[in-house]
Order: C-alpha cells, then sequence, then structure tokens
C-alpha cells in the first residue's frame, strides 16, 4: 500500500502547493497534511509564516525560503566576528544578541562619542540588491523623527567585512515593557500610560507609510529614565533572510511572534497587512500588561496548528483572567485584538486615545464586537451563502412591509402609511449595503423598484420620497451588472418631474439637479456604448455637459458637480487641449476640497488626472509639486500602501528622471519597484514600467551595465 504522505511530496514540494492556496483553501491543505505527516507540516507552516513576513528577492512566492532552508548554515553561524573592529566611525563592542539573518553588538560611536546598538546583517545576505533595499530601508527609518522611537543614526556597508550595518540608537538600562511593569509592580495607571506613549510613537510611524509588523513586548523598551522606546521599525524587514528568521524559524521564536500576531498576518499575502495588523499587536500587549498573563497559549500542540489557531481564536476576555480589569479595558482589547481588521480601531492613535480616557476616568469610544460584527465577519467567509440569506431576508422584510402597507391603506391610517414608506427609504435600502450586498446585484434594483411603487401608492408620485426613490433607481440602472442606460435616464426624467412639481422642492432643488446631472450621464453612457458612434450624439452628449455645468458648479449640494468638470476635463484631452483640461482638474479639485477636504478620495483621484494633463504638457515642476503634495496627504492619512500612493510614487520617480534628477529619482524607483511588488504584485506590468525608467536613470548616470544586470524586466504571469 502507498504511503498516504506521498501525495505531497518533499519541503519544497509541500511547500510550494501550500504557498499557492488562499484562505480556506490553504486551511484543508494543512488539515490533510497534519493528519499524514505532522513534522512536515510544522516545517511548511514555519516557511509560511516566514513568507509572510519576508522582503522576497526573486518575485516567485516562496522561493527564496526554499533557497535559504536548502543553504542555510545555522542560526548566528558567523555571529560575534565584528567584536573589536571599527566599522564606518563605530567601534564595535561585544555581541549582545543574534539571530539567523544576523547580529546585535554594542557600540561606540567614535564622533560624535555614544553608545549605539549596531545590527549587522549576515555576509551571505550581502547581495548588490539586497543591499539596497536594507540601505533604503534604513532611509525610511531615518525619517522616523519621535522621541519614543529608537533613531537610526548611520547605515552602510563594509568592503573589508562584507556586512551590510545600521547604526541605532542605544536604549541604556532597557527592559521590555511587560518585564519592566512586573518587576516594577507598577499600578495599572502606569502600565495604561507605558503603552498609550508606544501606541503614539508607532501611530507617528504610520502616518508617514511605515509599518512594524512584529510589535511584542521585547519590541517595546523602557529604559532606566521610564521613557518607552519603540525598537526594530521595519528592520524586521530589512534584515529578514529568506527564510525569515527576523521573525525566526526555530520553535521558541515563532511562538514568541505568534503571541502578538494578528490573523491577517498568518495568510501568507502582505497585501492584507496594514496599520490595523499594529494595532491588534499593541492590542494583544495591553492584554498581558493588564492581566500578567500571555495573550494566547499554545503549549501541547504542534507548530502548524499554533499557525493556524492564530485565525480562529479570539485574544480571550482579559476580565475573566483578572477580575479587577473594568469593562471599558475588556472593550478596548476586544476592539483592538478583533479577528475582523475592520472591527478594529482604524489607528494607533484611536487606540491611544481610549486609553487615555481610560487614565482620565472618561468614557471610551470602544465597543467589543458583537453579533453584527460577528455576522460581518461570517459573510466574509461564506459570501455566496450570506449574498443567498441577504437576498432572501431583504425579500422577506419588503415582503413585510408592503403586507403592512395594506394592513393600513384598509384602516385608513394614512400618517402610518407615509412614516412606512420614509422607513422604506432611509432603513430597507441602505440595509443591502450592510450586509455587503451592493446595488451591482440586479435584485437590488428589484426592491428599490417595489420601494418605490409602495411610496407612490402611499403617496402619489409627485412626492419628495418617491422622488428620491426614483433617483435611486436612476443611479442603480446607471452601473452595476445588467445596467441599462435607456432605464437610468427615463427614471432620472421621472425624479426630476417629481422633484419640479413640489413646492417643498422645485426645479433648483437638489433631487431636480442631481437627476438632471444622471440623465447627463446616462445619454453620454448610451452614446459611448453605440458601435457606430454618430458625431452628431457625440457634440449633444458633451453640449449637455456644458449647460449643465454652470448651474451645479457653484451648488456644494449637487454632488456630481466634480464628476461634470472631470468629464468635461476627459473630454479636452480627448481632443488634445491638455491646457483645458487642466484647467477642469484644477476647478474640480478647488470644489471637491471645500467641499470635502484634501484628503477625500475623490479628491486624490481628480489631482491624479490634473498630474496626467500636466505632464502631458510637460509641465514637469507643476506635476511635481502636485505629486508630492499627495504622497503626503496619503502617508498622513494611513493610506502609505495604497495603489494610489504606489502610482503616485511611481510618478514622482519619472517626473524626477525628467527633471534631471538622477539620484533623487533612482531611490524614489527603487521604493516604488518595491511598492508594487510586494502591494500590487510580483508580475504586475507596472513593475515593468518601474524598472524600465530605472533603467534608463541608472544609464544616465553611467551605469547601463548596472542597469541591465539588476533590473532587467519581470517575466510576467501568463493572463487568464
Amino acid at each position: 500500500m502507498a504511503d498516504p504522505s506521498s501525495q505531497f511530496g518533499s519541503l519544497d514540494r509541500a511547500f510550494m502547493q501550500a504557498i499557492a492556496l488562499e484562505g480556506l483553501a490553504r486551511e484543508k491543505y494543512f488539515a490533510e497534511l497534519a493528519a499524514v505527516n505532522p513534522d512536515l507540516a510544522a516545517r511548511v507552516a514555519a516557511l509560511l509564516a516566514a513568507d509572510a513576513m519576508q522582503d522576497t528577492d526573486s518575485g516567485i512566492r516562496g522561493e527564496d525560503a526554499l533557497v535559504a532552508v536548502r543553504s542555510s548554515a545555522g542560526v548566528g553561524g558567523d555571529a560575534g566576528i565584528l567584536t573589536g573592529r571599527k566599522i564606518g566611525g563605530f567601534e564595535i563592542g561585544p555581541l549582545i544578541g543574534q539571530g539567523g539573518s544576523g547580529a546585535v553588538y554594542a557600540a561606540r560611536q567614535l564622533r560624535p562619542a555614544r553608545d549605539v546598538a549596531f545590527k549587522s546583517l549576515r555576509p551571505e545576505m550581502a547581495g548588490t540588491r539586497a543591499r539596497k533595499r536594507f540601505e533604503l530601508e534604513a532611509e525610511h527609518m531615518a525619517l522616523l523623527s519621535h522621541p519614543n522611537i529608537a533613531k537610526v543614526i548611520a547605515a552602510g556597508f563594509d568592503d573589508d567585512a562584507r556586512v551590510s550595518w545600521i547604526a541605532v540608537e542605544f536604549v541604556s538600562g532597557a527592559k521590555s515593557i511587560v518585564r519592566r511593569c512586573m518587576e516594577g509592580g507598577l499600578p495599572l495607571h502606569q502600565r495604561l500610560e507605558l503603552l498609550r506613549t508606544a501606541c503614539e510613537a508607532v501611530a507617528s510611524a504610520h502616518a508617514k507609510g511605515v509599518l512594524h509588523r512584529d510589535l511584542k513586548p521585547s519590541n517595546l523598551l523602557v529604559d532606566d529614565a521610564g521613557v518607552v522606546k519603540v525598537i526594530d521599525f521595519g528592520l524586521a524587514r530589512a534584515l529578514a533572510t529568506p527564510d525569515g528568521r527576523s521573525v525566526a524559524t526555530e520553535t521558541g521564536e515563532i511562538v514568541g511572534t505568534l503571541l502578538y500576531m494578528s490573523p491577517e498576518q498568518c495568510t501568507g499575502d502582505p497585501r492584507a497587512i496594514d496599520v490595523r495588523s499594529d494595532v491588534f499587536a499593541l492590542g494583544a500587549v495591553l492584554y498581558e500588561l493588564i492581566t500578567d498573563k500571555q495573550p494566547r497559549i499554545f503549549d501541547g500542540i504542534p507548530l502548524h496548528a499554533a499557525i493556524l489557531s492564530v485565525s480562529d481564536r479570539d485574544v480571550p476576555v482579559p476580565s475573566r483572567s483578572n477580575p479587577t480589569v473594568s469593562r471599558d479595558l475588556d472593550a478596548i482589547v476586544a476592539m483592538a485584538c478583533a479577528r475582523d481588521p475592520r472591527s478594529r480601531y482604524g489607528s494607533a492613535q484611536e487606540l491611544a486615545d481610549d486609553l487615555a480616557r481610560v487614565i482620565h476616568g472618561e468614557p471610551v469610544h470602544a465597543r467589543a464586537p458583537g453579533a453584527w460584527r460577528k455576522l460581518q465577519w461570517w459573510i466574509r467567509r461564506e459570501p455566496k451563502l450570506a449574498a443567498a440569506v441577504g437576498a432572501t431576508a431583504l425579500l422577506t422584510v419588503a415582503f413585510a412591509v408592503v403586507s403592512g402597507w395594506i394592513a393600513v391603506e384598509k384602516s385608513n391610517e394614512s400618517y402610518r402609511a407615509a412614516e412606512i414608506s420614509r422607513r422604506v427609504y432611509d432603513q430597507l435600502v441602505p440595509a443591502a449595503r450592510k450586509l455587503g450586498i451592493t446595488q451591482d446585484a440586479p435584485y437590488i434594483r428589484e426592491i428599490d423598484e417595489a420601494a418605490y411603487e409602495l411610496s407612490k401608492l402611499v403617496n402619489g408620485e409627485a412626492h419628495e420620497v418617491s422622488a428620491d426613490l426614483a433617483l435611486k433607481l436612476a443611479f442603480d440602472w446607471l452601473k452595476g451588472v445588467g445596467h441599462d442606460s435607456a432605464r437610468s435616464e427615463s427614471w432620472a426624467k421621472l425624479a426630476e418631474s417629481s422633484a419640479s412639481a413640489l413646492p417643498s422642492l422645485g426645479p433648483a432643488s437638489k433631487t431636480a439637479l442631481e437627476a438632471r446631472c444622471v440623465q447627463t450621464w446616462a445619454f453620454a453612457q448610451a452614446v459611448a456604448e453605440a458601435r457606430v458612434l454618430d458625431p452628431a450624439l457625440v457634440r449633444q452628449s458633451r453640449q449637455r455637459y456644458v449647460d449643465l455645468l454652470p448651474i451645479i458648479e457653484a451648488r456644494d449640494d449637487v454632488d456630481q458637480a466634480s464628476d461634470c468638470l472631470g468629464a468635461l476635463g476627459e473630454f479636452a484631452e480627448e481632443d488634445g487641449d491638455y491646457a483645458s483640461a487642466a484647467n477642469y482638474y484644477q476647478r474640480a479639485v478647488k470644489r471637491s476640497t471645500r467641499i470635502k477636504g484634501e484628503s477625500a478620495e475623490l479628491v486624490v483621484q481628480t489631482r491624479s488626472y490634473l498630474v496626467d494633463a500636466l505632464r502631458k504638457q510637460e509641465r514637469w515642476d507643476d506635476a511635481l509639486r502636485e505629486l508630492e503634495e499627495l504622497l503626503t496627504i496619503q502617508r498622513e492619512h494611513e493610506r502609505g500602501f495604497s495603489p494610489w500612493t504606489i502610482r503616485f510614487a511611481m510618478q514622482r520617480g519619472e517626473v524626477l528622471a525628467r527633471l534631471g534628477r538622477h539620484h533623487e529619482a533612482e531611490l524614489q524607483l527603487v521604493e516604488a519597484e518595491i511598492l508594487v511588488r510586494d502591494r500590487i504584485g510580483p508580475s504586475h506590468g507596472m513593475r515593468n514600467r518601474v524598472r524600465y525608467t530605472l533603467r534608463q536613470v541608472l544609464a544616465a548616470q553611467g551605469r547601463s551595465e548596472e542597469a541591465e544586470r539588476d533590473w532587467s524586466d519581470v517575466a510576467l504571469a501568463p493572463q487568464r
């Protein structure tokens, strides 16, 4: 009889099979593997955890981790060899820590004289590209100027020792935040104050687009003076070997990280990780500070089971371990450590603010995820079943509302009937979105149409609720699955007619003007969808925008005015009139900024169109100014890794190259290449665009050979 474990093959084969799977498929694969070969499952689980945290070099998921497993010479095999050397103006002292990726030494900077922590990368990791990324990461860390974040002092590469190194602020007498609190017997309010300070430091780094991704007590230090210092910000990634030993493949070290790791960090997808992953880790540390117990227990279970359990089990309620813990702190831990990232605090600063409220005896904002939050989590795990159940529930509610109206009509309770129709609009329609079912679903239109018919029967066609529902249907038919421009225009005309006939609204009302906007969009869409474009209809479509603009641009309550300006900008671009296009986009940006604020996504998107128009006019200085402002806004609002931010980073590098600022362009393009690879995908076409520009920049500096060697095109994945 064949060995059942043979279906999984070697470590290489099992790992590559696992890395190709996502979500429930990966969990099922792991369960089958663990049943027949627990040891192999544990080794694969360790590689997956490492891969999720690493900075891959090959562009092939998991390949670097396997290479390292085959060639690793053991943890810290050559650590300690730098003691006594002088490197980069630092005199290296005794070894104070080590791991699979490198070592940490006590050192002394010669000028100015001061103690530092000297971190070195293992020599076998010091290839050209690894060095560049290591140094770029150090530059990013140097931007983090905060009194509670250990400062990066210098970084470089030593040709004699063949090591990349980073010198970091030395934390005198440092102890982990948990150890300091326990050994010092600190009262609750002092413990909360220390963690609140750490949260604010983390929030400061997030605002500049830098994640930590390995927050735990040993990376939250408290010095002799009681000052908190967050260490290794980003260095866990910069120092990672391909097998991830900065988070450690040694069982004890992996478990040490798993104790505080967020569920999404075990998925193997780095794009799932954002600021809320760090919030989870801070919440897990808070649990330990207020209970003197670790947030998770992995005793007696194999490693792969420990990794899988991270996504399946909640962090316990603190008061169950320590009855003196208040309900407010229970709620804070539950919200910070919610398995669903969308149920957590949106930022580390929000967590810090709630801790401050507890310290000052004020009500907190945290609420433990209730039944509704758990329903949302289930919906995301079982989307098809949830959609079916949600649709059935909504149709049942709609039927109940209609039945209720009939009963009301029979008893001549006209006021109650009007109230029901208003609730249909205010409650039933938004309920569809709350269940995660978008207006793309055709049956949502059916519910909307049933609601409109109910309102028409109760209130008549010329009524505010009827007009609002008709306008919503006009929007619904304009986009999504099975959209119909003709139906959209028909409903928009009905909405305008209903609103215009009402003394309380009138033809100049928000509803009437938005209905005119939708008619314009629907007509333009119908023209664009025609197989044979009629030039007369195209001109008529554009003229509708021109006629509508003076009426709605001055109205802050008509959301579509900015869209109208954007459409006119697109028309101008089609005609090659980039100056007029830029003018329209600038007006749209100014208007949307006034109404929604500079950080609104609509404003950011419109400014991106403006950048494109400026680039087409070769107004490079103006384009650079826009891009730098956009990058600042995105990072200040914790959108440092969004697709828009990555696009702006790439464009900034291209514009700097156009301006002849080649060194700055190189740094920006290297950063953009890493962001595209890690956040969008290693085989995305944008990555080749960045690399092409980078080769041009290096060639302009007389470095053509290096350009072709290190930045050749990425082999794109086959299109499905």
